[in-house]
C-alpha cells in the first residue's frame, strides 16, 4: 500500500471530523487511522479516533487511542476526562479515579473532576465518600448542573429524596432547559409517586430533545402503568428506533418482547 503524503493528513482529519459529527463512527475511524499514517504525532487525531471508537462501542481500543493522545499532550484535559469515563464504563474504577484525581488538581476542572470521583464511589455504594466529594465539587463549582445532578443521585440513593428534589430544582433555576436535569427530576418524581409531575417533566424533555431514547422508554412505561396501551406502544416503538447503544441490546430485546405482547393484545381487542 502506498504511503499517504504528509500534506494530506489535514484533509483526511477534516473528513474524519465531519463523519464523527454526523455519527458515522466506522467511517470516521477509517479516516482518522489514515490521517495517523501520514502524521502519527498529532494528539487531536488520537483523541478523535478515541471518540469515534468509543461511540462505536469499541471501548478498549478507545482507551488506547486516548492514552496515545495523552502521551503526546499530557495536559489535554478533554482526553483525560474521556479516558477516565471509559475506565469507569469498563468497570476499572481505580484507573478512572486516577484520571479524575489528576484533573481535580486543576482549579478550572476541579468541580467536574471531584463530581466524577464522587459518582465512581457512589457506584461502589461508598456513599459517605461520594457525598463528601460531591459537596466539595459543589463548593468548587456551585453553578454546575452536572455536579448538582450527581449530588441529587447520591441523596436519592441514601433515601433523602426531598434533598435530591431540592438540589435538582436548584439546578433548574440555573438552567430551566437542561434536559438531563429535567429527566433526573422526572425519574425522582416518579419514584416519589408523583406521576403527573413526572409525565410533565418527561414531555418537557421531549420538547427540548425529541430523540432521547431513555425518555421514550420512561414515557412508555408510565403510559403502560396507566393502561394507556396505544400510547405506551408508540413510545416503546420509538425507543427501539432511537436506541443505538451496543450495550443496550438486552434491554431492546426486553422492550421488543413487551411491544410484541401489546400488539397481540390490541389485535385481540380489535377482533372482538
Amino acid at each position: 500500500m502506498a504511503m499517504i503524503d504528509n500534506k494530506q493528513w489535514q484533509t483526511l482529519a477534516r473528513k474524519a471530523d465531519r463523519l464523527l459529527e454526523s455519527g458515522d463512527w466506522a467511517a470516521a475511524v477509517k479516516y482518522y487511522r489514515q490521517a495517523l499514517v501520514a502524521n502519527e504525532d498529532v494528539a487531536e487525531l488520537y483523541a478523535g479516533l478515541g471518540e469515534a471508537l468509543a461511540e462505536g462501542g469499541k471501548l478498549e481500543e478507545a482507551v488506547e487511542a486516548y492514552q496515545a493522545a495523552l502521551d503526546r499532550v499530557p495536559e489535554d484535559m478533554e482526553s483525560l476526562f474521556a479516558l477516565g469515563d471509559l475506565h469507569f464504563e469498563l468497570g476499572q474504577d481505580d484507573l478512572a479515579l486516577a484520571c479524575y484525581s489528576r484533573l481535580a488538581s486543576d482549579a478550572s476542572e476541579a468541580g467536574e473532576a471531584l463530581a466524577r470521583m464522587g459518582i465512581v464511589h457512589a457506584g461502589r455504594e461508598e456513599y459517605r465518600e461520594a457525598l463528601d466529594l460531591l459537596e466539595q465539587a459543589r463548593k468548587a463549582d456551585p453553578d454546575s448542573s452536572f455536579v448538582l445532578n450527581g449530588l441529587a443521585q447520591v441523596y436519592s440513593a441514601l433515601g433523602r429524596q426531598e434533598d435530591a428534589q431540592k438540589v435538582l430544582r436548584q439546578a433548574l433555576q440555573i438552567d430551566s432547559e437542561d434536559s438531563q436535569i429535567l429527566l433526573a427530576l422526572g425519574e425522582l418524581e416518579l419514584d416519589m409517586g408523583h406521576t403527573d409531575v413526572a409525565e410533565r417533566l418527561y414531555r418537557q424533555v421531549l420538547e427540548l430533545e425529541a430523540d432521547l431514547p431513555e425518555v421514550h422508554l420512561a414515557l412508555g412505561s408510565l403510559m403502560l402503568s396507566r393502561e394507556r396501551t396505544r400510547q405506551a406502544l408508540d413510545y416503546y416503538r420509538r425507543f427501539l428506533e432511537l436506541e443505538k447503544d451496543p450495550g443496550s441490546e438486552d434491554l431492546k430485546k426486553e422492550v421488543a418482547a413487551v411491544v410484541e405482547g401489546l400488539e397481540s393484545e390490541l389485535g385481540r381487542g380489535a377482533k372482538k
